[in-house]
């Protein structure tokens, strides 16, 4: 990342030193003023070494040091040509290095106060000594320091107006001991080549300078590189006043060098010119253009047998294969791969361990999200990649470049198939935790906020410790990840994370769980905001997918309408899903619009369980148990539920396969590794025994009893309330049916089980359940044997009218007649009241029952309301 606080000290000196040769070169037979600027001491004279080496070949250097007592830069010069008579010579060539600013004394005593300090002689020899300069037809270097440079332009104008150049050198920082320079370029996944530049008035300057002289130089290509990749950055970091016109110079100056350097038959340079050039193309999103340069630069590399600059050239090329947003994804993810892996013949470990490293984690990144192939070796892969990265990005040598991989390794731990998801997720929690040790709010913005929201997304599937505690700590890193991606600065990023926090509102246990879906509903729909079908595809349908799952589990508005928005939702993914592009994201919304169509209202109910069926089995053939173990249980568990629920084929047959389909989810879903998705299963499998036709009835009820007990050691009213008041419910059924035992008592177990669900269960907060619940509870008390039996049955009739209440035939058809049903039943048996009355009553429940279960619809449920209704006229006769 680009910081203007950070000076990348290597890459300003060697700009510097660039221009100050060429136009040393440039500048024989001319008078030309160059200007240095350093800190004294012997990094400086390494450089005056360095260029009078370079030059000695072709020019005779010589050195000046200004006289402290009379620091006239004019009456040095003369002196050295007195001394070197050669100097004279008509077409005699030089350069003249001067010193001795730095020793200038600034300040005079108290005794010599009426006299002006030295630093203030030389500036005022430098205002009017450029005429007396012309007798000296060189290049003059003229070293000063960092604080004379900033006061020449001010002390010095006249001479200042005709410098030729100005070169900075930045001294390099020697760190104390203990102390690690950790100043560096890392990006989040890919280290890219960045450079700070001089500013680019100055490399302008040098520009013009070295054309008017014609000197068609290495270092003008050089010179050109860094003002392309200067009006690029620009452009990056908005700072650019014209977008459009300063990519263009850009490209333009890419194009100049890359001409000279053809010009020159500098193939090594041009080799690294277009590698900038194909960097600028991707960074700018020029996709189309990105690959001809790498491509190129690759092909003179291995023309001229240059390994390592074939190596960078394959590094380049995995990075833009694995970053490429067009094309077939897994195609790109497998050259990505090739690619790196080829870089690695060159970049050994031994030999160049950071570029060893570099490649490791980007290799790791390609598995990660790897297509082919099975997607648990991928992760092994990834994880192993990232593991060797850390053996050389240490936290003390490469901060940065850890922060990042521990970032990454934990992405591969969240997604991680073999090992226990527990143990992975936590081992994410520590990683991603580690990593926030550098990357902070203050230092690396951006970083932050990623890490923020990735941690967020591991407390949210968290399964060890509290669930709820897990999902509120979810919330609070999505909420601090919100602080910085706004939606004006960080658009795609701002939507992803309000995708995640709208799942944590999803799946939230405190608060008002009413009020959490419609915040999740809110949240995603900010999010389709910016992810648009046609900029965001693939985000796009996993936020319509996600939003298929708020409204099917939706508690405000129509049921029946939410239900269908979500099919709605469901079947627009799919349009991106699909099973050729994203086999496992076509599967798990086939899986969710499957569970829509088994809670479907309208429709013809036998239908819309085929239809799930259906959707499930077909995700089935992509969520392997080998491949994806989970999810396989997971969708094993809810095939269960649309056998259990089949109104088509034999029930009895129908319910053995739902039980089959539970014991096969348990084999993954355990109570060690997870206890949650165990103990609903356990609750399922209960209730598929509860059904069950096969075997013996009596011992198929035990074993339900026993399910939902196990269910509820996991299950309790403090850490899932709405599951402990479903456990709850389904174990009021069981004991209504119970065969084993005093009958009366189980009655009286079911009367408490239903009761203690209501208090979680109100007709506020799950109107819908509340009213299951309230007519289970009437049947208990319909058949209730303690108690005085009149008072039981103005019980039952009570609470089965407020089931009504929420049970409407509009909402819930099916709900609503077994309702009527059991409301008929309950006047049929009254003992207060009119008997006439309660059988005319019970008459119409009856009729209304019949209304909606019909011989067609529903022949079991039509079959036994009429048999009632007949018990009725003939009790009545």
């Amino acid at each position: 990342m680009l910081d203007s606080d950070i000076v990348d000290a290597p890459s300003i000196n060697e700009d510097s030193y660039d221009g100050l040769v060429s136009l040393i070169a440039a500048s024989q037979g001319v008078l030309s003023l160059l200007i240095a600027s350093c800190k004294p001491g012997d990094f400086q004279t390494q450089i005056i070494n360095r260029y009078e080496a370079e030059l000695a070949a072709n020019i005779p250097c010589y050195r000046v040091v200004l006289n402290q007592k009379e620091p006239s830069l004019r009456a040095a010069l003369e002196q050295l040509v007195k001394d070197c008579p050669e100097l004279k010579e008509s077409h005699a060539s030089a350069a003249i290095t001067v010193t001795g600013t730095d020793a200038l004394m600034e300040f005079v005593s108290q005794a010599d106060s009426n006299h002006r300090s030295e630093l203030s002689r030389f500036f005022g020899y430098l205002q009017w000594t450029r005429e007396g300069l012309r007798e000296f037809p060189f290049p003059i270097v003229l070293w000063v320091t960092p604080n004379i440079l900033s006061r020449l332009s001010l002390e010095a104008p006249d001479f200042w107006s005709w410098r030729s150049g100005v070169f900075r050198f930045v001294s390099p920082a020697v760190p104390e001991t203990g102390v690690v320079n950790t100043t560096g370029d890392i990006s989040l996944l890919i280290e890219p080549d960045r450079r700070q530049s001089l500013p680019l008035d100055e490399l302008l300057e040098q520009v013009e300078n070295l054309e008017k002289q014609a000197m068609e130089t290495p270092a003008l290509a050089t010179i050109y590189n860094r003002v392309a990749n200067t009006y690029a950055n620009r452009v990056k970091t908005r700072q650019a006043q014209d977008y459009s016109q300063e990519i263009d110079r850009a490209i333009h100056f890419f194009d100049k060098s890359l001409a000279l350097q053809e010009k020159l038959n500098l193939p090594q340079a041009q080799s690294d010119t277009l590698l900038q050039l194909g960097d600028i193309y991707r960074d700018l999103g020029f996709w189309e253009r990105v690959f001809e340069p790498y491509q190129q630069s690759l092909e003179i590399a291995r023309n001229l047998k240059d390994r390592l600059r074939e190596a960078a050239a394959l590094g380049r090329l995995g990075d833009i294969y694995q970053q490429y947003p067009q094309g077939d994804r897994a195609s790109n993810l497998e050259e990505a791969i090739a690619f790196y892996t080829a870089a690695l013949a060159v970049y050994t470990r031994e030999a160049f361990p950071k570029n060893w490293a570099d490649t490791q984690n980007n290799l790791a990144i390609a598995y990660t999200y790897r297509i082919r192939g099975e997607r648990a070796d991928n992760l092994e892969m990834a994880i192993a990649y990232f593991t060797a990265a850390l053996t050389v990005y240490t936290r003390d040598a490469f901060p940065e470049n850890w922060a990042a991989t521990q970032n990454n390794l934990a992405i591969a731990y969240t997604y991680r198939i073999r090992g226990e998801r527990a143990d992975n997720l936590e081992m994410a929690i520590a990683f991603y935790t580690a990593a926030l040790t550098v990357y902070t709010r203050d230092t690396f913005p951006e970083n932050w906020a990623a890490t923020q929201n990735n941690l967020g997304e591991a407390y949210r599937n968290r399964i060890r410790g509290e669930k709820a505690e897990n999902i509120e700590l979810a919330i609070a890193f999505y909420t601090g990840t919100l602080s910085l991606r706004t939606r004006e600065a960080f658009p795609e990023k701002w939507a992803m994370t309000q995708n995640n926090l709208a799942l944590a509102y999803s799946d939230r246990i405190r608060g008002d769980k009413a009020q959490n879906i419609e915040n999740a509903i809110a949240s995603y729909t900010d999010a389709l905001s910016v992810l648009t079908r046609d900029a965001f595809p693939e985000k796009w349908a996993m936020t319509q997918n996600n939003l298929g799952e708020a409204y099917r589990n939706r508690i405000r508005g129509d049921k029946a309408e939410n239900i269908e928005v979500a099919i709605a939702f469901y079947t627009g993914a799919l349009t991106v899903r699909t099973r050729e592009a994203f086999p496992e994201k076509w599967a798990e919304t086939q899986n969710n619009l499957a569970t829509a169509y088994i809670n479907r209202i309208r429709g013809e109910k036998a239908e819309n369980i085929e239809l799930a069926i259906g959707y499930f089995t077909a995700a089935l053939t992509v969520l392997t148990r080998e491949a994806f173990p989970e999810k396989w249980a997971m969708t094993q568990n809810n095939l269960a539920t649309a056998y259990r629920n089949r109104i088509r084929g034999e029930k009895a047959e129908n319910i053995e396969l739902a039980i089959a389909s539970y014991t096969a989810a348990l084999s993954v879903r355990t109570r060690e590794a997870f206890p949650e998705k165990w103990a609903m299963t356990q609750n399922n499998l209960a209730i598929a025994y509860s059904d069950r036709i096969r075997g013996d009835k009596a011992e198929n009820i035990e074993m339900a009893i026993a399910f939902y007990t196990a269910a509820l050691s996991v299950l309790t009213r403090d850490a899932f309330p709405q599951d402990w008041a479903l456990t709850q419910n389904n174990l009021g059924v069981a004991y209504s049916d119970r065969i084993r035992g005093e009958k009366a008592e189980n009655i009286e177990l079911a009367i408490a089980s239903y009761t203690a669900a209501l208090t979680v269960r109100t007709r506020e907060a799950f109107p819908e359940k509340w009213a299951m619940t309230q007519n289970n509870l009437a049947n208990a008390y319909l058949y209730r044997i303690r108690g005085e039996k009149a008072e039981n049955i103005e019980v039952a009739i009570a609470s089965y009218t407020a089931a009504l209440s929420v049970l409407t035939r509009d909402a819930f058809p099916e709900y609503w007649a077994q309702t009527q049903n059991n409301l008929g039943e309950a006047y049929r048996k009254r003992i207060r009241g009119d008997k006439a009355e309660n059988i005319e009553r019970a008459k119409m429940c009856y009729e209304n029952a019949l209304t909606v279960r019909t011989l067609e619809a529903f022949p079991q449920e039509y079959t036994e309301t009429l048999f009632n209704l007949g018990n009725l006229e003939r009790s009545n006769q």
